[in-house]
C-alpha cells in the first residue's frame, strides 16, 4: 500500500497545472508515489522511447483552465476584507485574468 507521506504534493500540483502539450506527460508510480516525466521522444529515463500504455504508471491529466479559474473566483469571494475581495474579483474579468490575479496576490495591486 502506498504511504501518502511519500507523495510530494507540490509535484502533483505542478503536474496538474502543466498545460504545455501532449509531447510530455506526468505519471505517478502507484507503488512508490514517485512522479516521472515522460516525453514522446525520450520515454521516462531520458534515453529509451516507450509508449504510455506500456508503462505500469498512472497518467496525471492536467486540470483544464476553467477549474483553475473557478478556484480563483472562489478564493476572491471568500476573502473577509470586502475591498480586497472585490479587487481580486475585478482582476478576474477579461483576458489576462490569471496574470492579474497572480499579480494582486504577490504585489497587492492589479497590473
Amino acid at each position: 500500500m502506498l504511504d501518502l507521506d511519500a507523495i510530494d504534493v507540490e509535484e502533483i500540483a505542478t503536474a496538474l497545472a502543466d498545460q504545455t502539450d501532449y509531447e510530455h506527460r506526468w505519471l505517478i508510480d502507484p507503488r512508490t508515489g514517485e512522479l516521472v516525466l515522460w516525453t514522446s521522444d525520450l520515454g521516462v529515463d531520458g534515453e529509451n522511447p516507450v509508449e504510455l500504455d506500456e508503462l505500469d504508471l498512472i497518467l496525471i491529466d492536467p486540470l483544464p483552465p476553467y477549474v483553475w479559474y473557478q478556484d480563483m473566483v472562489d478564493f476572491a469571494e471568500g476573502i473577509s476584507d470586502r475591498g480586497a475581495g472585490e479587487q481580486r474579483g475585478r482582476c478576474l474579468e477579461g483576458k489576462g485574468a490569471f496574470r492579474r490575479f497572480k499579480s494582486t496576490l504577490y504585489q497587492g495591486t492589479p497590473s
